[in-house]
């Protein structure tokens, strides 16, 4: 299993410059490999692979003074990245590759060796502190702070460019520990989940937590500073200012998000060994304008992913359900209950329970889940994207009865 630690990197003034420049250097070279791989498919016919990415990146570097400052290996990830960018887009999974900005590429990665991590522990009164040093090829020794052991060894490392930030991005390998038998965890130890903008998630045992609206509560600063920006002229020194601000307030607001979900996350898993969620389509959510700021700033997809990665650490399970008629549906008699967006409260009128609307979707939620945990799916349930058809309410209900689509 990989993890991942982030650290903050503070190298000194000469080894800004020569970072920056190295991610210029880069950027030029992967726009060059992408040109020459277009090239050679429209003249010859012939696609490149990711050998030859690599030889013609080497290549490069052999006739280029600002490459030869540059670790061998890093300017072979940069084909790499060009190779994994065609590949996902004749894979479906993203558009065409276009031609990078050397303003957004910032980062670059040493994939085996080139770098070596030094730390030492020293005490301050009461306090422990952790201090270190990165010697990184090409670049010398930097300052990082250790905030936190690492644990594994150090397979990768990326240097990490965050609006005026250095961050150096360490990969390790660990054992990943195992997981109980799915079919062992009793029903208390399960725990579904709905998601929301009322209440951003709902427990089935009524627990809840509201959304602080970290991107509302922003909003008036960066339509400010968005407003200032648009008066000056462009790449002057006052507009790279305003641009620089406006981003540390981008980073700042997705640094809330971050540490609010992790906390939450948690939360659930210190009393769960399962969590049950929702598959949701989060684009075709998005569609939704009305809704669509508040969903894209309660980030759902990236707390699923959380949940994965927790479930993975500390060896318990995750498990996802079609979200198909959810909130349309009692929990108990699974009784069709139609409902508008602005329907707060469930009311069965076959079985009568009366409870509010977030909190039947978690329970039917569950219920879905515990079906799921009597027939696993092939990858385990840990991934969204079931490689077998995901307990649904299709199966079990009179397929008459069309369900509404609103989720929300």
């Amino acid at each position: 299993m990989l993890s991942a630690y982030k650290y903050r990197l503070y190298p000194n003034e000469e080894q800004g410059v020569r970072l920056k420049r190295t991610l210029r250097s880069l950027c030029d070279l992967y726009n060059w490999l992408r040109g020459e791989k277009i090239r050679r498919y429209k003249e010859e016919g012939k696609s490149l692979t990711k050998t030859d990415l690599r030889a013609l990146a080497l290549q490069a570097r052999r006739g280029s003074d600002e490459l030869q400052e540059v670790y061998s290996q890093v300017v072979q990830n940069a084909a790499d990245r060009v190779h994994i960018a065609f590949r996902n887009f004749l894979e479906g999974r993203a558009r065409f590759p276009r031609a990078k900005n050397y303003k957004k590429y910032r980062s670059l990665t040493y994939p085996q060796s080139g770098f070596r991590l030094q730390g030492e522990v020293t005490k301050r009164g009461k306090k422990t502190e952790l201090r270190g040093r990165l010697f990184i090829s090409k670049m010398g020794e930097v300052r990082i702070f250790l905030h936190r052991p690492i644990e594994g060894e150090i397979e990768r490392l990326t240097v990490k460019y965050e609006a005026g930030e250095w961050y150096a991005c360490l990969i390790t390998g660990q054992k990943r520990p195992e997981k109980p038998h799915i079919e062992s965890i009793p029903k208390e130890r399960i725990r579904g989940a709905d998601l929301g903008l009322e209440r951003f998630i709902t427990l089935d045992n009524s627990e809840s937590e509201g959304y602080p609206e970290f991107l509302r509560r922003s909003e008036e600063k960066i339509r400010m500073l968005q407003r200032s920006i648009s008066r000056k002229k462009r790449v002057s020194k006052r507009y790279n200012q305003l641009a620089f601000q406006l981003a540390k307030l981008h980073l700042h607001t997705a640094r809330q998000r971050e540490d609010w979900q992790n906390k939450i996350v948690s939360k659930i898993f210190k009393e769960a060994d399962v969590i049950v969620l929702e598959r949701l389509s989060i684009q075709n959510i998005l569609k939704n304008h009305n809704l669509a700021k508040s969903i894209a700033d309660a980030s759902f997809g990236r707390f699923a992913g959380r949940c994965i990665h927790k479930t993975d650490a500390l060896g318990k399970h995750s498990v996802f359900v079609d979200a198909w008629g959810t909130t349309q549906f009692c929990f108990r008699c699974l009784h069709w209950v139609p409902k508008e967006l602005s329907d707060r409260e469930h009311i069965c009128p076959n079985c009568g329970v009366k409870l509010p609307r977030d909190l039947n979707s978690a329970r039917l939620i569950k219920r879905l889940g515990i079906l799921a945990l009597r027939r696993p799916p092939s990858d385990g349930g840990s991934s969204p994207a079931e490689l077998r058809l995901l307990p649904s309410l299709r199966g079990m209900v009179s397929p008459s009865v069309e369900a509404g689509s609103h989720r929300f």
